[in-house]
């Protein structure tokens, strides 16, 4: 970042065989960045892809070097992801979002303003989506699982989009190893007091590739899945 202003917005983006979306989304979240004129970079996780993800973003980060390139050595999950994101983000504000194209960064904006009028950590919300009936029918079990173990409080826990300040990037630990993140991002904020919000964000139908999540395993989900809510609702019923 010599000789360049330090930014006031990151944009990470976790990617794992995302090589046919990602030039795409990374244009797109340029051009939503741009007119809000201040300085912003583009974070690229790329979480050990067995396609050309990274040297797509290679060369569009020698193109702009606000565009910058981290690559696992192995694969770490979607949460690992995110603990990268956290972790090397230089952003005021942080967002993470998903790099298949299914949430746009021209919701960016509306982020921002809640997080300008208080709130530390903001989730998105998927009002209408553009999934598939098993994904959706994924999503309420998840849901009915946050309601029940973490008295999560919002409509969405796992929008593929979500953004904070630096409040929360102090205290946003993620420890768990899980194709998830918010459940955790949501636990860390609860127990350091941070105000939490929500706002609803458009959201598109996948044009290519494949979800990382294998419906096929679909009770070995559910299983891990409800032990990971459990370990949480553990760690939000411990002593401080």
């Amino acid at each position: 970042m010599s000789g360049r202003a330090a930014p006031e917005i990151t944009v990470a983006l976790p990617a794992y065989n995302e090589e046919k979306n990602i030039a795409r989304v990374v244009g797109d979240t340029r051009a939503a960045l741009d007119p809000l004129g201040v300085p912003w970079e583009i974070l690229v996780i790329d979480n050990c892809s067995r396609d050309g993800t990274r040297t797509v973003v290679e060369s569009l980060a020698r193109d702009d070097p606000r565009v910058r390139l981290i690559a696992h050595a192995e694969n770490l999950l979607y949460s690992g992801s995110c603990r990268t994101a956290i972790r090397e983000a230089r952003g005021h504000h942080i967002a993470i979002m998903d790099s298949d194209g299914q949430c746009t960064a021209a919701d960016v904006p509306r982020f921002r303003a809640r997080l300008e009028g208080g709130a530390s950590l903001v989730f998105g919300w998927r009002r209408q989506r553009h999934d598939p009936l098993s994904r959706k029918l994924m999503s309420r079990v998840f849901n009915a699982l946050g309601r029940a173990w973490l008295d999560f409080p919002f409509h969405d826990l796992n929008c593929g989009l979500r953004m904070f300040d630096r409040r929360f990037a102090a205290v946003a630990e993620i420890r768990h190893r899980i194709n998830m993140s918010n459940p955790e991002l949501f636990v860390r904020a609860r127990r350091a007091g941070l105000p939490m919000e929500e706002v609803e964000v458009r959201h598109f139908e996948r044009r290519e590739g494949a979800t990382s999540h294998d419906l096929r395993r679909i009770w070995r989900i559910f299983t891990e899945v409800n032990a990971y809510f459990r370990a949480l609702h553990a760690e939000l019923k411990a002593r401080p």
